[in-house]
This record gives structure tokens, C-alpha cells and sequence, in this order.
């Protein structure tokens, strides 16, 4: 029997000419690429409502006839697939890295960033809710954590880490640290003792002239923790990031606290950061967080007073039919939350 010999070249040319062929051979490997390999990009997709009230447990609290709600934005990493599909799909928004990290800072420690302002929010909020109402909340503890390296330090501390002293002073205050460094020269060493992981480690940062000012290099975040009777208990799932559901929060909690229902029956949800004063900040992603209140069928929403020209645009052209305000801050809410029919 003879045998024909078909060389390389013809193969291929044989292959390319079978349509079919070629594409079940291409398909799987395209559509594995489009959810795999990953874009310089976080996409913001589309938005909904967290419902508040079942993730915050107080004895003895009272109920509510309506809800409150915090609304949210589902983002994430993106990929090539939902990268294309965000220039198709009206509810998804590209956002570079870039634009949301800092300088010399990684996807990692934004995440961490991000959560650690959530939990931050939580203590904000149980603390202007409870002192609203008139019950007992005080500090509990207060932890200078580490949240940002600057490319230009000198040190081996770590995103997370715990300042427990600095040249064995004791950190209770911002003080105790701007007094140990105004002693020092720039060039000098402060050796500084940390909380890693629940093990104390020792570290030490090299002094560098920042903004006319000797600093180490490290930007550091107050997280206080409030004890409050009665006691509150958060049963978030770990997934929620960002301080935009303060506000709503400290409005859940309150809620719990006094007779009179804040909601009138009403399915009240909403957006906004808190501060320990109860000021209101803006948040971002409003298109998608609109898109999920008029979803979600709410009655009332509200919004940081400087998101609200955007909202109320984006409400108008929409023609979503909920109630629209804006707040500066928590006793603002309560006040037009009250004034409702």
C-alpha cells in the first residue's frame, strides 16, 4: 500500500479551510481566555440593596414595619469578557487600578483598605446611633494601624500591622507618635514594636523629610472600637468593603433602639458614608446604586448631599419613581425622614 505524505503546511491549510473545524478548535480556547486573563481595570457591575436590619442583632430591640436598606455595587477584578462588556451593558463601569489605588500600593492592600473602612464604618455608626438615642456607648479600644507604605520608605512595616510603641513608648494617641519623631532628625531610625497576626513583632522605620515634615513614610488609621449596652452584633458575611453603607447602618441601629419606626412602613434605602460626628460623605458608583434602589422597588432613597445633582439627574432621565433626598448628615436624615408622609 502507498502511503501519501502531507507535509506540515498542507495540514494547516487543510484545517484553515474547515470552517467547523476551526472554530471548535479556537472557541473553547478564546472564551477560556476572555474569563481568565485578567485587565488593569475594576468593573463595576450593576447594583442592589443589602437589607440591614437582619445583619444587625440588638436584645431586646424594637421592630420595624418598613426596611432600611443599604444599597451596593457589585465590583471586581476585571477580565477580558466583563472588560467587553462593560462598553455594551449600561450598568457596568470601568474604573482603572490606578485610578483607585495609591502610588506603590497593590491590589491586596487596596482590598484590605477597603474592608478595614467598612469595619471602621460599622464603630462609626454604633457610636452616633447610640449617643442619638441617649444610650450608653464608650471606647472600648483604639488601634493605630497601618494602611498605606509610601514608595520611598525606608522600613519593614507591613499594610496591617499594629503600632503598639514606638522607641518603647506606649501609643495611645496620634500625639505619642508626632512627639517620639519631632525629637528626631531626618536620616535617624525609630525602632517601632507592632501587632502582626496576633504576634508582637519588632520593626523600625528610617525618618525621611515629607512635605517640609520629618515623617516615616507610612500613612496610619485610627480604628476605635466601641462597647455599647446593649451590646450590638454585626452578622455581615465578610464580603462587604468600603465605608458607603455607614450611613445606613447608624440609621438600622437607631431604629432598634427607640420606639418610634424611622420608616413609617416604608422601604427606605440609601447611601452614604459616617463619621463619629455623624457627618454624611459622598460615595461613588451612584449610576449603579440608583439602578439597584429602582430594582429593588424602594420607596425612599437617600444620598449624600454632594451625590445628589448626579442622582438627581440620572432619577430624571431614568424615570425612576422613588422619593429622592439629600442629607449632610445623620440628624438630617432623621429630621427628613420624619417630615415623609
Amino acid at each position: 500500500m502507498i502511503e501519501e505524505k502531507i507535509s506540515v503546511k498542507d495540514k494547516l491549510i487543510m484545517f484553515f479551510k474547515d470552517p467547523k473545524r476551526v472554530i471548535s478548535f479556537f472557541l473553547p480556547i478564546i472564551i477560556a481566555v476572555c474569563l481568565v486573563i485578567p485587565v488593569p481595570y475594576y468593573i463595576k457591575m450593576g447594583g442592589g440593596t443589602i437589607e440591614i436590619d437582619d445583619n444587625i442583632k440588638i436584645d431586646n430591640s424594637y421592630s420595624s414595619d418598613g426596611s432600611l436598606e443599604a444599597l451596593y455595587v457589585r465590583e471586581g477584578r476585571g477580565i477580558v469578557l466583563t472588560y467587553l462588556l462593560s462598553y455594551v451593558i449600561p450598568s457596568f463601569e470601568r474604573e482603572k487600578i490606578e485610578d483607585v489605588t495609591l502610588e506603590n500600593e497593590d491590589v491586596e492592600d487596596y482590598d484590605y483598605r477597603e474592608r478595614l473602612y467598612f469595619t471602621s464604618s460599622l464603630d462609626a455608626a454604633t457610636k452616633v446611633a447610640f449617643e442619638k438615642a441617649g444610650k450608653d456607648v464608650r471606647i472600648a479600644s483604639s488601634d493605630f494601624i497601618v494602611l498605606y507604605i509610601d514608595k520611598v520608605a525606608k522600613t519593614n512595616l507591613e499594610v496591617g500591622d499594629k503600632i503598639v510603641s514606638v522607641d518603647d513608648k506606649n501609643i495611645t494617641s496620634y500625639d505619642d507618635i508626632v512627639n517620639v519623631i519631632n525629637d528626631k532628625s531626618e536620616g535617624e531610625s525609630v525602632n517601632i514594636t507592632v501587632n502582626r497576626d496576633g504576634e508582637l513583632v519588632d520593626t523600625s522605620s528610617t525618618l525621611s523629610i515629607v512635605d517640609g515634615e520629618v515623617k516615616m513614610g507610612v500613612v496610619l488609621s485610627n480604628e476605635i472600637k466601641y462597647e455599647s449596652n446593649p451590646e450590638v452584633e454585626f452578622l455581615f458575611d465578610g464580603n462587604q468593603a468600603g465605608p458607603s453603607g455607614g450611613l445606613m447602618i447608624s440609621l438600622s441601629i437607631y431604629n432598634k433602639l427607640v420606639s418610634e419606626d424611622i420608616t413609617k412602613g416604608k422601604k427606605v434605602v440609601g447611601t452614604g458614608t459616617i463619621d463619629t460626628l455623624g457627618n454624611v460623605g459622598a460615595i461613588g458608583g451612584i449610576k449603579q446604586k440608583l439602578y439597584g434602589a429602582d430594582k429593588a422597588n424602594a420607596d425612599v432613597v437617600i444620598v449624600p448631599f454632594d451625590n445628589y445633582n448626579e442622582a438627581k439627574k440620572i432619577k430624571d432621565e431614568e424615570g425612576y419613581q422613588f422619593i429622592l433626598i439629600s442629607v449632610k448628615t445623620f440628624d438630617e436624615a432623621l429630621e427628613k425622614l420624619e417630615k415623609l408622609d
